[in-house]
């Protein structure tokens, strides 16, 4: 965009800032606020030119995009190209806007929706992986097996040295839980308390700021075996879950016997499987809404903002660095990241369209219903519940997520879905569904720049939904 301002809108600003000027400078021989114009304008004339013509600059770059309705992005390049005394002032600012997106009719999606049922099996590996939360460890005196916890002395030698990472001592595993290198679970399996073993291992290292891999020789020397003991499925089990004794036909059986149900033990599982049900139904609704969204990216092709991007791959950068533990410059991000970000900025703003052509606002039964939700949780609800009312930006976390699911309600009303039958172990695990096999991507022009998960910013004329919705988009606008 070039923009023009009249000379003598320039100059009638400048004489207002020069006699602002006077009026408040204090120069020696001379009494406050009597300072002549033209000595102020001696003084300081090329620094209050400057500062105007940046006000100008800005002020008339907002009407303009203002007047326009153009959605901006990001911060806008300017350069100056005349600031000459006397004469129009002249720039052009260099910007991002936000795509005209064309949607799709809603009802040529095709959206998958995982089904499961629970079944007795898989209450019996949820009463199972419980116990094993509540396992105690007991010192046993034979050879260390599967799942016994032991406590070793270890080491790695390479070429006779120590390699990469030292000596450790009083190293503690679970053996067969993944939590060592492999080689160093298998050579223990077998071992006794006081045994040395030696084994090859491979290692990688560090060597002037290059990882390799490199050949070694582990030692480890046992110290300690545990072997698992599990909790008795019996009231105080129960209780230490939150399922309280009550006198229930169901609890039990009167009649004697091998057969017979453990006092309590019908009761536990119902509530087992009543919780497991609520699981479920949150974990298969997070992969619908995830399908939504993805649908939604698929179908829809255009050019996605850089500065949008570029806020997604700093953030995504940021916490790189932290969870590696070194400087965010030298954090390289993979493919597949980049096009998972890129996706997600797509979505957002393909949401923020249906948002604004539907009117979409948060509902606010809908709201209310999911702060009632909040705040049963803790032990003063209704202090909670005045708190949320009471910050804006904890309520809009809140209407957003209402606003969220109102939209992924709006679009599996129309598109076609499909029912997937799949286990409870893989719904709850976000492997009901595969991921779909990469097509070629959509093409939107030569300049392709990048962009997925949710999301909205501010329809050009809703203030309602302006401020609301400017989190849902992510970035910097």
């Amino acid at each position: 965009m070039t923009v023009t301002v009249p000379s003598a809108d320039f100059e009638g600003r400048l004489a207002d800032r020069l006699k602002s000027t006077a009026s408040k400078v204090s120069l020696p021989g001379f009494r406050r606020g009597k300072v002549p114009l033209k000595e102020v304008e001696r003084r300081f004339g090329d620094s209050l030119r400057r500062e105007v013509a940046s006000e100008v600059v800005q002020a008339s770059f907002e009407d303009a995009v203002r007047e326009r309705e153009l959605a901006m992005v990001g911060t806008p390049s300017v350069e100056l190209l005349n600031v000459d005394p006397g004469a129009d002032i002249k720039f052009t600012a260099t910007f991002e806007v936000l795509p005209e997106i064309e949607l799709v009719d809603l009802a040529t999606l095709k959206v998958m929706k995982p089904v499961a049922e629970i079944g007795e099996a898989d209450v019996d590996d949820m009463v199972e992986s419980l116990r094993k939360q509540r396992v105690e460890w007991n010192s046993v005196d034979r050879p260390a097996a599967d799942e016994d916890r032991v406590v070793v002395d270890y080491a790695v030698r390479i070429d006779g040295e120590d390699g990469e990472g030292g000596e450790h001592k009083d190293l503690a595993f679970i053996v067969g839980a993944g939590e060592v290198a492999n080689e160093l679970n298998t050579a223990v399996i077998g071992m006794s308390v006081g045994e040395k073993r030696a084994f090859p291992i491979n290692v990688r290292r560090q060597r002037d700021g290059v990882a390799e891999d490199v050949d070694g020789i582990g030692e480890a020397e046992l110290k300690q075996v545990e072997a698992p003991s599990l909790p008795d499925l019996d009231e105080a089990f129960f209780a230490s879950l939150g399922v309280s004794d009550e006198d229930d036909a169901a609890s039990g059986s009167d009649d004697a016997g091998e057969d017979a149900v453990p006092p309590g033990l019908a009761r536990f599982r119902d509530s087992v499987r009543e919780r497991m049900a609520a699981d479920l139904d949150v974990a298969a609704r997070n992969e619908t809404k995830r399908q939504v969204m993805a649908a939604l990216a698929r179908a829809h092709a255009f050019q996605i903002p850089r500065a949008l991007l570029d806020d997604e791959l700093e953030q995504e950068k940021e916490r790189a660095a932290r969870y590696m533990g070194v400087p965010q410059e030298e954090v390289n991000l993979p493919e597949p990241i980049i096009k998972r970000l890129e996706d997600r900025v797509r979505t957002r703003l393909v949401v923020r369209e249906i948002v604004n052509a539907e009117s979409l606002t948060p509902d606010d039964e809908r709201v209310r219903a999911r702060i009632d939700e909040l705040v049963g949780a803790y032990e003063t609800p209704e202090d909670v519940r005045n708190w949320i009312y009471g910050d804006e930006e904890q309520l809009q976390r809140i209407e957003l997520g209402v606003l969220e699911d109102q939209l992924v309600d709006h679009v599996l009303a129309r598109a076609s879905v499909e029912e997937v039958s799949a286990s409870y172990q893989d719904v709850v695990t976000g492997r009901a569904i595969p991921e779909p096999v990469e097509e070629d991507p959509p093409a939107p022009g030569p300049d392709h720049a990048h962009a997925h998960d949710t999301g909205e910013e501010r329809p050009a004329a809703k203030r309602s939904l302006g401020g609301r919705l400017r989190r849902l988009i992510g970035g910097k606008t």
